[in-house]
């Protein structure tokens, strides 16, 4: 299963450094991904239907690709701060402010977007890389709850109309062999959905759990889940 963040925004400094699941995990899924690492579907000779199928896979890898990106650019972030591979981010932005309080390192957050600033003209290139790295983990982070929610609309419908849609298909496909082949497709297609739609879930946990790590950063608490505006 994927590498996910925890969150606990009520847990004391001390307790900040544990993050139970391994952050080393891959970001692939053999029930899922092809050997490329990206979602496909199989064809079932109904254009729309192809089409739907086409486009779900295609907001999927987007989110998991986004989701690497999500997890990269965190790594990069512990390391920029001199943090532990487990470390909460919030406590490396306690570092971060700690080890560079004469620039007076803030960070700010926008919605769901944030950023760290400094007050001060000069940056140190140290810090200045810093910045990027949040900024494209800033970046990543919308994109994967942003996959989440336009997956949930698209995958909904197709798992709840199966039975309507192999109707379809037979209607398209009179050759028994082919309607045989073609909805066996669909039934695999399906599946891979499913699975789909978990990961997604997960993926959407773990920027949700950044997005409140960062909050906690800036002073603030998240009442509702990130995202969901």
């Amino acid at each position: 299963m994927p590498a996910l963040f925890c969150c606990c925004l009520s847990a004391a400094p001390e307790e900040r450094e544990h993050l139970p699941v391994n952050t080393r995990q891959p970001c692939r899924n053999i029930g899922v991904f092809n050997k490329e690492g990206t979602l496909t579907m199989k064809l079932v000779n109904v254009q729309a239907i192809d089409t739907l199928f086409s486009d779900i896979a295609t907001t999927f890898n987007g989110q998991h690709e986004a989701h690497c990106a999500m997890l990269r650019a965190a790594k990069r972030l512990r390391e920029g701060c001199g943090c532990a591979p487990t470390a909460a981010l919030t406590a490396c932005m306690d570092t971060l402010q700690q080890e560079h309080g004469g620039h007076k390192v803030q960070v700010l957050m926008e919605g769901c977007s944030f950023s760290l600033a400094v007050k001060e003209q000069e940056v140190p290139e140290e810090l200045r890389r810093v910045q990027q790295q949040v900024e494209e983990l800033s970046r990543s982070t919308k994109r994967v709850l942003a996959g989440r929610t336009v997956l949930q609309g698209m995958t909904s419908s197709v798992l709840q109309s199966q039975a309507e849609l192999e109707e379809r298909i037979r209607a398209a496909n009179p050759e028994y062999l082919d309607q045989v082949r073609l909805e066996g497709n669909l039934r695999e297609n399906i599946q891979k959905i499913g699975l789909a739609r978990e990961l997604s879930e997960h993926y959407w946990e773990a920027a949700s759990c950044v997005v409140r790590e960062m909050a906690q950063g800036a002073g603030l608490v998240l009442e509702g889940p990130p995202g969901n505006e």
